[in-house]
């Protein structure tokens, strides 16, 4: 029995030959919008797993834990593309949520009583692209570059990525002394999104705190404030015309409280 010392395994699960990839052929009819015609596809779950694994241990994961018997096949190491073929490898960045990661570290516990590591990604094979399309295709589709990694050869670390230190800066922005077309223009380029009368609220309650407020903050303040949070259309007063020519006025507590617009109906 041979144990490997700790070290990053890696393992691809793709369907069994002459089953449907549907993944694939997701891919290839989101790629008619781009106008990116893809010969043929074919995707692998990616699972990289740093821990001391033997060679019953690498078959029992590839056999009992990562692949569905039934309709898959998982094997270990990187399986070289077909002729022709270009590779996309999609993986989050460190500190990016993983979950089917968190999941399989869990199982690799159950199972084999072993602490390990895992980090997952999805490997794309596609044909008839060129290296720049393959980037587009990548970036387009399959990839947020803020949280995803992507690669076009088989990721394979010789340890798990792991995040950096990050210094915590608190930034204050200046908001006390804009005139009302400036506080517009914040509320624009900044993506808040408030209107004036709004922004005019938050530049009164920081004047009477004598600060000013913290970025945090200013997006806590815009995102509770937005329409999918509170709700504004629905919350202000409404007229109701029926056919027969009636009106009533419909109001609540908070209506009273909160809305100065009229909305028709």
């Amino acid at each position: 029995m041979t144990i490997s010392a700790t070290a990053v395994h890696r393992f691809e699960v793709r369907a069994q030959p002459g089953r449907r990839d549907p993944k694939a052929e997701a891919l290839i009819r989101d790629t008619k919008s781009l106008h990116i015609p893809i010969k043929s596809a074919a995707t692998a779950r990616v699972y990289l797993i740093e821990a001391p694994l033997d060679e019953a241990s690498t078959r029992t994961l590839a056999e009992r834990l990562l692949a569905d018997p039934v309709r898959e096949i998982a094997t270990s190491g990187a399986q070289a593309p077909a002729d022709g073929a270009r590779i996309i490898e999609v993986h989050p960045q460190p500190g990016v949520m993983d979950p089917t990661a968190q999941s399989v570290r869990d199982a690799i516990h159950d199972l084999l009583g072993i602490e390990a590591a895992v980090s997952t990604g999805w490997r794309y094979d596609v044909c008839g692209l060129s290296a720049d399309q393959c980037d587009t295709v990548a970036r387009r589709l399959l990839a947020n570059p803020v949280i995803h990694d992507i690669h076009s050869t088989p990721f394979q670390p010789v340890h798990l990525p792991i995040g950096h230190t990050y210094e915590l800066k608190v930034n204050h922005v200046a908001i006390r002394d804009l005139s009302d077309s400036e506080l517009e223009r914040l509320s624009r380029e900044a993506h808040l999104f408030l209107s004036l009368e709004e922004m005019q609220a938050i530049q009164t309650e920081y004047r009477t705190l004598e600060r000013e407020p913290t970025d945090i903050e200013l997006e806590t303040l815009a995102q509770t404030w937005s329409e999918h949070c509170v709700h504004k259309t629905l919350k202000s007063n409404i007229v109701y015309r029926s056919d027969e020519g009636g009106e009533k006025r419909l109001r609540d507590e908070e209506t009273k409280r909160r809305s100065d617009g009229v909305t028709e109906w």
